[in-house]
């Protein structure tokens, strides 16, 4: 049952160190931002995605350990309780730097939307400083190029 709770432990050291690389991507995301490098901007988007896919496997595994550990519905800062006494240090410790990592995350990932949202709102007022969107043609903006035209020999006559 110890390997339970050790793997535990190293989940929650994980997810600290990826709410990290998250408050990293954020801050080079406002820094791409401020510098009108759209690549870059897209980079960081695209690897943003793949963690996410990361966390989703992450949880996964929380939700089987939890299981495992009979501790389904507890929250995280009523963890370490669940802990064998000799291990309960360690999860206090554990659960307090997911917690200082994620509100670390927050702070930088908001200063990212707040800058982004603010050259949104520019590109809205250059765009109406210009006349408006242009009028959209009929459908989504792509037609599909019409089908070749197949000789006769090569149409099939299905009626038979």
């Amino acid at each position: 049952m110890d390997n339970v709770y050790q793997a535990y432990l190293a989940l929650l050291r994980s997810l600290g160190e990826s709410l990290d690389q998250l408050s990293a991507l954020a801050q080079k995301k406002t820094a791409a931002a401020n510098g009108d490098d759209l690549m870059g901007l897209d980079e960081i988007m695209k690897q943003e995605q793949a963690m996410a896919l990361a966390f989703r496997g992450m949880e996964q595994t929380r939700e089987k350990l939890l299981e495992q550990l009979n501790c389904g519905g507890v929250p995280l800062s009523r963890m370490p309780e669940h802990f064998p006494p000799e291990m309960q240090g360690q999860a206090r410790e554990a659960v307090a730097a997911v917690q200082r990592q994620y509100q670390n995350y927050r702070k930088e990932s908001e200063g990212a939307r707040l800058v982004l949202e603010r050259h949104l709102r520019e590109i809205d007022a250059i765009i109406n400083e210009m006349g408006g969107a242009p009028a959209p043609e009929s459908g989504a903006g792509y037609a599909p190029p019409p089908p070749p035209d197949t000789p006769p020999t090569m149409k099939t006559d299905f009626r038979a």
